[in-house]
């Protein structure tokens, strides 16, 4: 896959989970999955959402 094609998987997911995140944390994240420079980056951005869902 490439790095587009997960970062458009990895948006699909927030949109489509169970997460309790509001629509500007999916707004925020989806712009953080964005910047994002590579596959690393991605990860972390994925990894740091996770610890915002966890505490709610």
């Amino acid at each position: 896959m490439t790095e587009h094609q997960w970062k458009e998987l990895s948006k699909y997911f927030l949109d489509n989970g169970n997460r309790k995140l509001s629509t500007e944390d999916k707004e925020r994240i989806k712009l953080a999955i964005d910047q994002a420079n590579n596959l690393n980056e991605l990860l972390q951005v994925a990894f740091a959402s996770l610890t915002i869902d966890a505490y709610r």
